[in-house]
Parts: structure tokens; C-alpha cells; sequence
């Protein structure tokens, strides 16, 4: 058994969907895995037996270089950087790149360059796969190129769904309108030629399985933190850290956290402080936190440092947006960041809409201290910063619900078994 795995992100630890992958690959050998992905960051992790890229640069030098200038490349377990070439960060967080046009653009130059060809085509004979789990997103290429190996090498598609984009609110725009249903066409097509659909939550697979008949099963995200029995709580906690992306308007809802400390601080003379660990650089998102006292932004920090980082937090914090764009993005998807935060035994904080699957879940399972409106955000914290009984509650169920439904190494033999099983079908 061999496997493709298909993916914008190399296995690793830089980006969340990295180390979910690696988190759910991690019952496989070295040996049994093989990837192709587009980032232009190199591999932190030596797990598979060889990494092949292709970039958004080299497919555009294609169309006057006359060659799409790909190949394999070795992972770097010594660099934890997002980015193999620091110029390149300025091209891919440009808030531009969102845009309906320019996605299509995207798209457009991927499915008009030759990226299968003489090298790719070497490297597969090469690692001879005999399945590929797939890991696509907002962009068309990438199922392309899944459906393209599929149909050329006869090989078994596994698809990984962690974001919906299919069951999303139709656009007002007749571009983003386009956009969408060249998207829902692909994922309709990918679905036609997937085996076995696996999925990071209930909320997917009840409408995946039910409007595409497809073998579906719902796998969360895995921590390989060790769950903490006796959860050790802060006497007095003064900081509450956030961790990650601040898309999808999420930097409102922190804004809105924000304030209601400062509003606190002022009122009981305390000096509680929200630490945001964030790559983000766009002036307009970070300028939301300019006049808020309570804020502080840190850089963004990956591997070990990460690791230290929450583990050592007193209390964590996961936020969603409430306009209706964001909920629709984000409504059947449970961010990856939440196996961890549970597993760690830290009290855990949440602010967002109860539409929103990640809301839902960490109500119905009582492991965060949760406000779903602006109204009850000050309650919310203070319940939080003041109240020990409170603060052992929540981190002891979510250690359970971590232990039940985050376990990194059982749900990684689930993903193993799925392979094995249809192995045994080919």
C-alpha cells in the first residue's frame, strides 16, 4: 500500500490543515506515503517517502518559459517557516487573492498549463501509489489534479472534506455566483469518483452523504497531546491566548473580546490581556486593535514553540465571526485548533454564533465557556477570569470529549482501516 496525498500544504506543522493531515496520517509508515502539494514552503516533517511540488510561480513562468519548472523536494525538520522564500510572503497574503477574479484567474492558469507532465509523470512511476487521499478546498485545480492521476493510474480516490463549500449560500455577485458553481461542479465530480469520503464532522457527513450517496465517515481532528487527568488550573489567570488565522472577520469578534477586557479592567482595576498569535500582516485587519489597551499581537510561531505556548497558556480562546458570509463559510466545519485546545486540560473560552458547528459543539459537550452574543461576552469572562469552579469544569470535560472523540492515534487507525479496506477491493 501506497499513498498520494494530494494538498495545497506539505505535511508539517506549519499550517493547521498540516498538522491535521499529519495528525490523521500518522498510523502510516514513511514508506506508504508519498505527497504532491503547491505551497511554496518546504516540509517540517521527514514522513513520507518523497515530497513532489508545484507553485502558483512556476505554473505562471510556464506560459513564457515554456515549462512548468516542478519537481521533488526534501523536507527541512530544522525550519518551522511558512515560506521557502521570504519574498514569497507578500504575494500569498495579499487580501486580493480572495477575489472572486483573481480565483478564477488562479484556476484558469492551472487548468491551461502543462503541470502533468515528463517530471510528474517520472515521479509517480517512481513512487508507484496505490490510492490518493485528497485534501482540496476553494480552488478547481487541485481536484484536477486528484481526478486527472485517478483516471490515468487507475488509482482510488479517499476525499478529506474539513471545509464545506458545497451547501454555501448562493453569492449576490454574478462572478462569485460563476466562481461557486464551477466549484460545486468539481465537487460533484470528485464525489462521483471517490471511494470513501471522510470527514471532520457530523454536520458534513449528514449532507454529503445524503446528497451525493457517498461511503462516508466522520474522523475530528486528532491531538497527540497527552489528556490531562487532573487538569492544573490557574489561581488567578490575567491572560487569555488565541491562536491562528484572523480570516473570515474573526478579528471583529476579537475586537469585540478585547474591549469587553478593557471595559473590565477599567471597572474591578485588574490588568487581563488577550494575546493573539497571528501571522496575519494586513493593516486594515490588525488596525481593529489599535485603540484597545488589552491587546496584544504576537508573531506567529509553529512546532515546539507552539506547543509551549498553549501549554502554558491560562486560559484559551477560539472565536467566529457573526456576519452571514462568515457563518456560511464556516457553519459545518469544527476548527482544527480545537482537538488541541480540548486536550491540553486549559480552560477553554469561546465567542461565536450558535449556528456555527464549533459553537455547537463545544456547548453540547460543556468544555468551554461559551457566548454567543455580544451581550453575554462580559459575563463570559468574568465567569472565566474569576470563577475556579468554572475554569475546572469546563477543562475537565474537555478533556473527556478530547479523550473520546480527539484521540490523534485511534482516529489515525480508523484512517489506516479505510485505506486497508480498499486495498483489499482493488
Amino acid at each position: 500500500m501506497k499513498v498520494l496525498v494530494i494538498s495545497h500544504n506539505p505535511l508539517g506543522t506549519q499550517f493547521n490543515m498540516s498538522k491535521t493531515l499529519v495528525s490523521l496520517l500518522s498510523s502510516l509508515k514513511r514508506e506508504e506515503m508519498c505527497q504532491l502539494y503547491v505551497y511554496p514552503a518546504l516540509p517540517d516533517m521527514d514522513l513520507c517517502s518523497s515530497y513532489f511540488r508545484i507553485t502558483d510561480k512556476d505554473v505562471l513562468s510556464s506560459y513564457y518559459k515554456f515549462r512548468v519548472n516542478c519537481g521533488e523536494v526534501k523536507a527541512d525538520c530544522h525550519s518551522h517557516n511558512m515560506y521557502e522564500n521570504s519574498n514569497d510572503e507578500k504575494l500569498y497574503t495579499n487580501p486580493k487573492n480572495k477575489n472572486d477574479i483573481r480565483m478564477l484567474m488562479r484556476d484558469a492558469m492551472w487548468k491551461c498549463a502543462n503541470w502533468y507532465n515528463k517530471n510528474l509523470k517520472n515521479w509517480l512511476k517512481k513512487e508507484n501509489p496505490t490510492c490518493i487521499f485528497v485534501a482540496p478546498g476553494p480552488a478547481t485545480f487541485i481536484y484536477n489534479i486528484a481526478l486527472k492521476i485517478s483516471k490515468e493510474y487507475g488509482l482510488p480516490i479517499v476525499s478529506y472534506i474539513c471545509d464545506d463549500y458545497y451547501f454555501v449560500n448562493k453569492p449576490r455577485s454574478f462572478i462569485a455566483s460563476f466562481r461557486v458553481s464551477l466549484l460545486k461542479k468539481k465537487i460533484r465530480k470528485l464525489m462521483k469518483a471517490t471511494s470513501k469520503l471522510v470527514v471532520i464532522c457530523d454536520a458534513i457527513k449528514n449532507s454529503y452523504s445524503k446528497e451525493f450517496g457517498v461511503s462516508t465517515a466522520t474522523i475530528m481532528t486528532g491531538s497527540d497531546f497527552v489528556f490531562e487527568k487532573n487538569p492544573e488550573i490557574s489561581e488567578s489567570p490575567t491572560k487569555l491566548s488565541y491562536f491562528g488565522n484572523l480570516s473570515c472577520n474573526r478579528h471583529l469578534s476579537l475586537a469585540d473580546i478585547g474591549m469587553t477586557l478593557d471595559l473590565i479592567n477599567q471597572t474591578e482595576g485588574t490588568n487581563l490581556q488577550l494575546n493573539i498569535y497571528t501571522a496575519e500582516k494586513n493593516p486594515n485587519i490588525l488596525g481593529a486593535f489599535s485603540d484597545i489597551k488589552s491587546v496584544n499581537i504576537c508573531p506567529f510561531i509553529s512546532g515546539d514553540a507552539f506547543k509551549s505556548a498553549l501549554l502554558t497558556s491560562e486560559i484559551l480562546l477560539h472565536i467566529e465571526a457573526f456576519d452571514e458570509e462568515s457563518i456560511d463559510a464556516v457553519k459545518h466545519s469544527v476548527s482544527t485548533k480545537i482537538a488541541d485546545s480540548l486536550a491540553s486540560g486549559i480552560p477553554f473560552v469561546a465567542y461565536g454564533p450558535s449556528a456555527v458547528a464549533s459553537i455547537e459543539y463545544l456547548i453540547s459537550n460543556e468544555c468551554a465557556v461559551v457566548a454567543t452574543s455580544k451581550d453575554e461576552i462580559e459575563n463570559a469572562l468574568r465567569k472565566a477570569f474569576f470563577d475556579k469552579k468554572a475554569r475546572e469544569s469546563v477543562a475537565c470535560n474537555a478533556v473527556k470529549t478530547a479523550q473520546t472523540y480527539h484521540n490523534s492515534l485511534e482516529n489515525s487507525k480508523r484512517l489506516l482501516s479505510i485505506f486497508e479496506k480498499i486495498q483489499e477491493k482493488i
